[in-house]
């Protein structure tokens, strides 16, 4: 890198909380401007607005000034996306990473991604989205593969428990707390792993399958009792956790899996276990299997969905226009962020095992 490349965080959200945190202080990535969604963040330190002291960078709705700022990437993060912004952004030249997946595929509809395509052309900028799942921990299923001589199946499962999000309205259209046998909840559920079916397509592009289709399924557990997160109220009786996968299916076999188990809470039945982290499976020869997880507790996710988007801003910054995906750009990495800490030691040492 020759010199920082100027960033624009779009809205400061929990994830976006997590890229202002992540970007101040960054050794080749300088924050100079901030989009804030809500009038009320409007004028507000970045900073502060992010959880952290103050960074003397304040937030705005105003997209020309941002823009005049002439940054390298903007990195998009809010609930939902504005094309009309988007377009402005991209064919003005600026680049975008964006934890919102289904914009890089078909998931908002083939005339919206037509649109973003074509400002993203105009402008000479790209598009990248990804996150942890979908997005990173496929990508390191995919590395898994180098293993095999043969692949039967390739899975990759999401289990988790996540009443630590605290986002209700995305819960909502999710389609927890409805009736189990309400029959609109499958659609919400598959409605919201659209962009499954776009990472789908992009593993079986990069293991070189054509897939005959794509298919879904899903099922419900119900909550044992009435319980208050704080955020949410969740009846007893109503939907509390899913259990799904979404497959890519080569003559009737599913060869292509993004799994998942959400639980909002733990008293409900059925009751799953949760990981509370990734799993890859390979089922081939050999079969290979991939825990991914934090050492103890549970991954901060606002942090896990945000750094793969963030560590990618240099690589998109320098891929060819248009949209781009993990199979465009060489592998994502945390480069740069090596930095001894306070439990780093001077000279190399027998640490104990963990596992």
């Amino acid at each position: 890198m020759t010199r920082s490349l100027r960033v624009v965080q779009w809205t400061t959200g929990r994830t976006g909380s997590a890229a202002v945190q992540a970007l101040t202080g960054h050794p080749v990535l300088e924050l100079v401007g901030c989009y804030a969604h809500s009038p009320s963040k409007v004028g507000q330190d970045v900073g502060t607005l992010s959880g952290m002291d103050p960074i003397g960078l304040t937030a705005t709705d105003d997209v020309e000034e941002l823009l005049g700022l002439r940054p390298d990437c903007v990195s998009y993060m809010p609930f939902r996306p504005d094309f009309d912004h988007l377009e402005r952004i991209l064919s003005s030249g600026v680049n975008v990473v964006t934890t919102m997946y289904m914009l890089a595929g078909h998931g908002y509809g083939d005339t919206a991604r037509a649109r973003i395509r074509e400002a993203a052309l105009r402008g000479g900028s790209s598009l990248y989205a990804s996150g942890i799942y979908p997005g990173h921990v496929p990508m390191m299923a995919m590395a898994t593969t180098a293993m095999c001589r043969r692949i039967d199946c390739l899975s990759v499962l999401e289990s988790l428990d996540v009443a630590g999000y605290r986002n209700e309205p995305m819960f909502r259209a999710m389609g927890f707390d409805l009736p189990t046998d309400d029959p609109e909840a499958p659609a919400l559920v598959e409605r919201s792993c659209g962009s499954f079916r776009d990472q789908i397509g992009v593993m079986a592009q990069a293991l070189q399958v054509d897939l005959d289709g794509v298919r879904f399924s899903v099922e419900f557990a119900a909550a044992n009792q009435t319980v208050d997160f704080g955020f949410m109220t969740l009846h007893q009786g109503n939907i509390a956790g899913f259990r799904g996968v979404v497959a890519g299916i080569v003559k009737g076999h599913s060869v292509i899996e993004c799994r998942f188990v959400w639980k909002l809470g733990d008293d409900m039945t059925p009751n799953w276990p949760v990981t509370n982290g990734y799993v890859v499976d390979v089922e081939g020869d050999p079969s290979v299997s991939v825990h991914i997880g934090p050492p103890e507790g549970d991954f901060d996710g606002a942090v896990t969905t945000a750094m793969p988007c963030i560590n990618a801003i240099p690589t998109v910054c320098a891929a060819p226009p248009g949209i781009v995906n993990q199979m465009d750009l060489p592998f994502v990495r945390g480069s740069y962020l090596i930095r001894p800490g306070p439990t780093a030691t001077a000279s190399p040492s027998l640490r104990p095992l963990t596992h």
